[in-house]
């Protein structure tokens, strides 16, 4: 007689996310760096017209996201979007695929901990060579030590992950939040939208198309949904997910687009009214630059905590 266990009964990943758990970390993965520093590069080719640019990207994503809904529902397997190419288009496209998504997730945390790093600097200047967003060796370090702390939130499994992810994405978006809000309570000029030379397009409806990368990447959130997709209680989970992770992202990135364009204080700057390029070339945190010059302590605490923790999620998610 054969005593020997089926391995299906010790093997195979546990199916242990929620939809609130899984969509939680879909908008707080998508939602990092790219709504801090994504919305001034933006400014400076389409002015405040940036906010048509996000709107085209959510349209050119969401016609991304329909074939991955698609496809994670027929394959429902982990790392799901390096392995579709092979089941559709073989071996060459496949492999070709593969090395993409591998330099997307070697640069992905890395990112998100420089980004953490630039928000330490406020209070820890010698992390980054003066008037960059360079790290010195000191800040290279930290970050190193960032991406160290990135590992125990995946290490313990996916239940812990997901209730982790759960509790601090939901504070993350409701710090995004509240900073935003902060900012245009203490200062919001209306007149930045519509009244400085150029109006609203100022560098025509090429600015806006040349916004649109910038906006796609910051679009980029909605894989890590279908990269758990064997990790969900119930696969029709990711469909919805996907879709409301898009217009969510959406509505965040057009909420800070908002508060960054109205919250331009051009004289505290020293820049001239309209002078979209030199906004864009802010040095280190475009968010924390416009709370210092409103002189708002209670935004500048709140960004910076943003700065710090919205990356640190965003990186751990990724790694």
């Amino acid at each position: 007689m054969d005593n020997k266990e089926s391995p299906n009964k010790s093997t195979g990943l546990k199916k242990e996310l929620s939809f609130l758990e899984i969509f939680i970390a879909g908008v707080v993965g998508a939602v990092g760096t790219g709504v801090l520093f994504s919305t001034a590069g933006m400014a400076g080719y389409a002015g405040p017209s940036l906010i048509i640019s996000w709107i085209i990207g959510a349209l050119f994503y969401t016609f991304i996201a329909i074939p991955i809904i698609e496809l994670s529902l027929v394959w429902p397997e982990a790392g799901g979007p390096a392995r579709y190419p092979l089941y559709t288009h073989g071996n060459t496209l496949n492999l070709l695929s593969s090395f993409m998504n591998l330099v997307w997730y070697l640069f992905i945390p890395p990112i998100e901990a420089l980004a953490t790093v630039e928000g330490l600097a406020y209070f820890f200047p010698k992390l980054l060579v003066p008037n960059s967003t360079i790290p010195t060796p000191l800040g290279a370090i930290v970050g190193t030590i960032l991406l160290l702390l990135f590992v125990p939130f995946n290490y313990y499994g996916v239940k812990v992950f997901g209730k982790s992810t759960l509790g601090l994405g939901i504070f993350k978006l409701i710090l995004y939040i509240v900073a935003a809000l902060s900012i245009s309570f203490v200062f919001f000029s209306a007149k930045n939208f519509t009244s400085l030379p150029g109006g609203f397009i100022p560098y025509g409806f090429t600015g806006i198309f040349y916004a649109i990368p910038l906006a796609m990447f910051a679009y980029g959130g909605i894989r890590v949904i279908p990269d758990f997709a064997e990790e969900v209680k119930d696969k029709n989970f990711l469909g919805k997910a996907i879709i409301l992770v898009v217009i969510g992202q959406t509505i965040i990135y057009i909420l800070f687009s908002i508060v960054f364009v109205g919250g331009i204080k051009w004289d505290s700057f020293g820049f001239k009214p309209g002078d979209w390029t030199s906004i864009s070339n802010l040095p280190g945190n475009p968010f924390v630059d416009i709370s210092s010059a409103i002189h708002s302590n209670i935004s500048l605490f709140l960004i910076l905590i943003v700065a710090i923790l919205g990356p640190f999620v965003t990186g751990y998610i990724y790694i």
